[in-house]
């Protein structure tokens, strides 16, 4: 009986250990496959970059591309960072430091200073020239009194229809 238990035992022990093992494999497999599709989108946004591209770098830095060259060093890229009294500043740096396009957009606050969102713009543009115009009841007002003037319209012209037939 005891070899039965210890037997037992030692069975749920080989289990967890090859669930762990096989979740360790799963995990490992799936790393490398993230891996190599975010390596590959660097090397594409790398290759597709042209002057004046609007860029970051691993470092913050933020400018715009004036000039590039291929090197036995791989490409390197001339970046404006800004300008200050009509004087510009530029960095030179190797285009793998680049981490991406820069798409940053100034934030529109309102009184209270919270975030307004573009959506929030859209919305109440709308709004006021159609509450400005007053056009949300009128369009549908007029397509019936289109019709019902088609209508008569239409009994007018079959009245004359009969009376010059008879």
């Amino acid at each position: 009986m005891l070899n039965l238990l210890g037997a037992t035992e030692n069975l749920g022990w080989t289990i967890t250990l090859i669930v762990l093992i096989a979740l360790m494999v799963v995990y490992l497999i799936f790393g490398t496959i993230n891996r190599k599709k975010a390596q590959e989108q660097a090397m594409k946004m790398l290759s597709d970059l042209k002057k004046g591209d609007k860029v970051v770098t691993n470092a913050g830095i933020y400018g715009e591309i004036v000039s590039q060259k291929e090197t036995n060093m791989g490409k390197i890229v001339v970046i404006k960072t800004g300008e200050d009294g009509g004087k510009a500043s530029y960095i030179t740096v190797n285009a793998s430091v680049i981490l991406g396009i820069d798409t940053k957009e100034d934030l529109l606050l309102d009184e209270q200073g919270n975030v307004i969102e573009p959506e929030q713009i859209k919305e109440k543009v709308i709004n006021n020239s159609l509450g400005d115009k007053g056009e949300d009841k009128e369009p549908e007002q007029q397509p019936e009194e289109k019709q019902e003037s088609k209508k008569t319209v239409k009994k007018k012209s079959s009245t004359k229809k009969k009376t010059a037939t008879n």
